[in-house]
């Protein structure tokens, strides 16, 4: 199986898994949309978070969400590693790295 397909396929696998765990995943045509946002990257599939307008309803353009991107961060570092993928904390984006086998 080439790279490609490899990974495509486990980009699949990944949005399957989060799926079943409860997770709504945002539309990846959407570059703004907020939510969970699963992708590819050539060396693997990347899951990060936006936060919505409504985490925030005073309209603050710099409201800090850190506390909820790192319950998130480790709640998907969970299931992702009880499902079975290999998958690591990206330390300078924060977002998640699930690489193939």
């Amino acid at each position: 199986m080439s790279d490609e397909v490899s990974l495509q396929k486990l980009f699949g696998d990944v949005c399957q898994t989060l799926s079943r765990a409860g997770f709504d995943i945002a539309s990846a045509s959407a570059e703004e949309s907020a939510g969970l946002r699963v992708r590819q990257k050539p060396d693997a599939v990347v899951v990060g978070w936006v936060p919505a307008d409504q985490l925030d309803p005073a309209g603050r353009m710099d409201a800090e969400y850190e506390g909820i991107r790192t319950a998130l961060r480790q709640a998907l570092l969970e299931i992702l590693t009880q499902a079975g993928f290999s998958v690591q904390a990206d330390p300078c984006s924060g977002e998640v790295r699930v690489q193939p086998a």
